[in-house]
């Protein structure tokens, strides 16, 4: 029985037919009768005329799309589109379900810095009108009028969370009636917003990811504003997202971080001042290198990012703390003198382990040859 194929025209959308042996040999499929030439003048004006009414009627339906989302969004593409989107993702990463959370940062990511603005402004928290406000409830807050001070105090419960991250810091105030009413008003407002709180925490924290895997210095600000935060979740992750740009604007900010009273905070702050590449860097990592009392794991990130540094100068004060107490810091900075000295191999007979006192003494020995050799040595250094 002789089988037939059917298959669209290439013309318009009406079926053909064509035998199955012939368009198995690779003949052509019938054409339908739009693609004979139309012999019939009428015939021929009457389809001119329909593809003339369709092209204008096209024109006229593009023109009013323009009307009605204006040319912008036409000449841009997917901008204003895109934006919703990271709005949206953004406003998801308060999820409670970690799986989802960690796909919209991902996302994020994959946006690259065009996402940078609207992660920005969400971290700033921008409303400068009402952060000036904020800041004078706060000093109201000292009034000499106590009809004053409690309107003061009942406005920044009202306002919230908004109003947390100044009001922490108020808790530093010198004035000790703006410190306790801070800390009065801080427990309130976590009181009153729990759910919000944690909410604010798990965006912020995602956010402040995405930041440090993009490290555009489009984001300093917001990561040097959220360093002073109420949430101690998010003050850790911009400290580490700053400590890893390891911009030298960001030393003053760090610096002041190492007084935290946080030890992880200490720790990344002090890893960040000590990747940076800058006198006030320098200055400041050699302080925490010779100052016993710091953490020994804060000592020994000085001692190593001195001899990153590059700096010879820094020999004779890695010398001073060669019989540290803590063993950890003897290893870096015996490391570190190898570094900058050029002696690879060379140790001087100093052994950084053992606490004993054969193993001071030979310590000691040790150091003294450090210290000759460094006489002679630094004599060379400019």
């Amino acid at each position: 029985m002789r089988r037939h194929i059917e298959t669209p025209c290439r013309g318009c959308a009406q079926v053909s037919r064509k035998g199955g042996e012939e368009w198995e040999k690779g003949g052509n499929p019938v054409p339908c009768r739009a693609e004979f030439p139309l012999e019939d003048s009428a015939a021929k004006s009457e389809m001119i005329s329909r593809r003339y009414v369709m092209k204008r009627t096209g024109i006229i339906i593009m023109t009013l799309a323009v009307l009605a989302v204006g040319p912008g969004r036409i000449a841009r593409g997917d901008d204003s589109v895109n934006r919703t989107g990271m709005d949206s993702l953004i406003e998801k990463l308060k999820s409670a379900c970690d799986a989802d959370r960690q796909r919209n940062i991902e996302e994020l990511i994959k946006m690259g810095d065009a996402c940078l603005p609207a992660v920005n402004a969400v971290l700033l928290e921008e409303d400068e009108q009402l952060q000036r406000k904020i800041a004078e409830l706060i000093k109201q807050l000292g009034h000499d009028d106590w009809e004053k001070r409690e309107e003061a105090h009942k406005q920044l419960v009202s306002i919230g969370l908004k109003a947390l991250t100044q009001v922490t810091e108020g808790m530093r105030n010198n004035d000790r009636e703006i410190a306790y009413r801070c800390s009065q008003i801080k427990i309130k407002i976590e009181e009153r917003s729990v759910e919000e709180v944690v909410k604010r925490r798990k965006q912020f924290t995602a956010l402040l990811f995405v930041a440090k895997s993009l490290a555009d210095r489009s984001s300093l600000e917001a990561l040097h504003k959220c360093c002073k935060d109420s949430e101690k979740a998010v003050r850790i992750a911009a400290v580490d997202a700053v400590a890893a740009m390891a911009d030298p604007s960001s030393v003053d900010v760090l610096v002041e971080l190492l007084n935290d009273d946080d030890i992880h905070i200490r720790l990344l702050a002090g890893s960040g001042v000590t990747r940076i590449k800058s006198d006030g860097a320098r200055t400041r990592t050699l302080k925490i290198l010779l100052d016993t009392d710091e953490n020994v794991y804060l000592r020994r990130l000085a001692a190593i990012a001195l001899g990153n540094y590059g700096d010879k100068k820094a020999i004779g004060e890695l010398i001073q703390v060669m019989d540290d107490d803590s063993y950890v810091v003897r290893y870096s900075v015996l490391k570190a003198l190898q570094t900058l000295s050029g002696l690879k191999d060379e140790t001087f007979g100093y052994d950084y382990r053992g606490d004993g006192d054969a193993a001071r003494a030979a310590r000691a020995a040790a150091i003294k040859k450090w210290r000759l050799w460094w006489e002679k040595e630094g004599a060379n250094t400019d």
